[in-house]
C-alpha cells in the first residue's frame, strides 16, 4: 500500500511537469507561428 503512494506521488509530479513542458512548447510554436506570419505579412507589403 505504501509503494502504491509513493508510485501515485511520481506519477501526479511527472504528469504536472509533463503538462509544463508541454504547455511551454505550445507556447514557444505559437509564437513562431506569429513570428513567421508576421514576416510574411511585411514581405506581401513590399
Amino acid at each position: 500500500m505504501i509503494s502504491f503512494l509513493t508510485y501515485e506521488v511520481y506519477l501526479n509530479n511527472f504528469l504536472i511537469l509533463t503538462s509544463f513542458v508541454l504547455l511551454l512548447l505550445i507556447t514557444l510554436a505559437v509564437i513562431y507561428i506569429s513570428y513567421v506570419s508576421w514576416k510574411d505579412k511585411k514581405r506581401f507589403k513590399k
